[in-house]
């Protein structure tokens, strides 16, 4: 626990310039929508959720601390595996806390606000507040985790030909999936089980399951890092 509260609090000090912007970005975002709203008079628009917005942290935690800090931490002595994990907790760490912001500030909208009508959020629009407070943070955190060692993974690579490979694939996967008519179908199926799954057991454990894959990926392309 020792460990990784270093590896939180020396992590945080790097991003802590990304992480204001993003906050200020998104207090200045909601002023602007108010003061247009107030003037406008237009008080049944959609608007996003506040804390959504703070899921952009995550892929800029999961993309910014592979190239930067392992690099920092293997010259101050630390080993490579130490490394490693040490960021994956911090990925759990910060899953969590966006998960319980967004879970929290769900209930705070519709029980203290009363103006839940109105935003678009994700937890609504994957229906995973079907599964109660709990089962939000649940299966929020799995997916965060999930898409956070994804990205770590594609960036863990960017010095391997491998690596740039699968990211091409990852890239055009999608799009050729969707285009052709006999794949689309499959790509549907994929993300309705991901995101959308009726069973929450099933539905985290897939993204757990696909979790556990990137983040292996993710260490072998760390261990051959040559920086």
């Amino acid at each position: 626990m020792g460990a990784l509260t270093l590896h939180f609090k020396a992590t945080y000090r790097q991003l802590k310039m990304y992480i204001w912007f993003v906050l200020v970005i998104i207090v200045f975002g909601r002023l602007t929508e108010l003061i247009i709203t107030s003037l406008t008079e237009e008080n049944n628009v959609s608007r996003l959720s506040e804390t959504n917005m703070l899921i952009i942290l995550l892929p800029l935690i999961a993309i910014v601390l592979p190239l930067s800090y392992t690099k920092r931490m293997v010259h101050l002595g630390a080993t490579r595996q130490q490394v490693f994990w040490g960021l994956h907790g911090v990925y759990a760490i910060w899953a969590v806390l966006v998960a319980l912001i967004n879970s929290l500030w769900v209930l705070i909208q519709m029980k203290v606000f009363h103006n839940y009508a109105n935003v678009v959020d994700l937890v609504d629009a994957f229906h995973w507040n079907d599964f109660g407070f709990l089962g939000t943070l649940l299966y929020q955190t799995a997916f965060y985790l999930m898409a956070m060692a994804l990205l770590s993974m594609l960036t863990s690579g960017y010095s391997s030909p491998v690596g740039w490979l699968l990211s091409a694939l990852l890239l055009t996967a999608i799009p050729l999936g969707t285009a052709i008519s006999s794949l689309r179908v499959y790509v549907s199926s994929f993300f309705q089980t991901l995101l959308f799954n009726d069973s929450l057991l099933l539905g985290v454990g897939y993204n757990l399951l696909l979790y556990l894959l990137f983040a292996a990926g993710g260490w072998l392309f760390t261990r051959v890092r040559a920086h």
